[in-house]
């Protein structure tokens, strides 16, 4: 895994296009405006010169927040997601690691959160809407998954208040 230069951002962003639908993929312009302003670093594993996955991560002083992660989907079940989540852990070893996922309501959103637990993450009982990452896209119900463990309604609150205000720049 290693930091993705901006001579490799254009890539990471067509995997993201390929993994996210819209509604839930910050548009183009306004992602690179924040990755030039180092808000978020992207993380990417090559093979063959090519990146097969990519993850931003944002940092902020009692936590770090995964936001966009995506494999190629040819390579999906080959272990690049666990390497990913491996290496992060190892990167914040003292660090709350949180991530949002869909609701468990279909085969699709199920696996997805399987695979976060079988790599430690602990789903939150906590909801709560996406705001909107661009003009008429969709309304998003989320979960917060975190690593190490469960977080409570407190610091579930504190969280989603950094986040909104910060990764989504809207007050709540």
């Amino acid at each position: 895994m290693e930091k993705l230069s901006l001579k490799d951002f254009d890539e990471a962003y067509q995997l993201f296009e390929k993994a996210f639908d819209p509604a839930e993929l910050r548009p183009y312009e306004k992602m690179k405006i924040l990755y030039l302003e180092e808000e978020f670093v992207i993380y990417g594993i090559r093979q063959d010169e090519r990146i097969i996955g990519a993850l931003i991560v944002w940092e902020f002083e009692d936590f770090v927040y995964l936001e966009n992660f995506a494999v190629d989907e040819t390579l999906r079940g080959h272990g690049i997601g666990q390497k990913f989540l491996t290496e992060i852990k190892t990167m914040y070893p003292h660090q709350l690691i949180v991530l949002e996922v869909e609701e468990p309501v279909d085969d699709i959103t199920n696996r997805r959160i399987h695979f976060y637990e079988r790599n430690q993450f602990v789903l939150n009982p906590y909801h709560f809407i996406q705001p909107a990452l661009r003009t008429n896209a969709n309304r998003v119900e989320l979960m917060l998954m975190s690593y190490p463990e469960t977080v409570s309604v407190y610091t579930f609150d504190r969280l989603k208040k950094q986040l909104f205000r910060v990764v989504y720049q809207q007050g709540i």
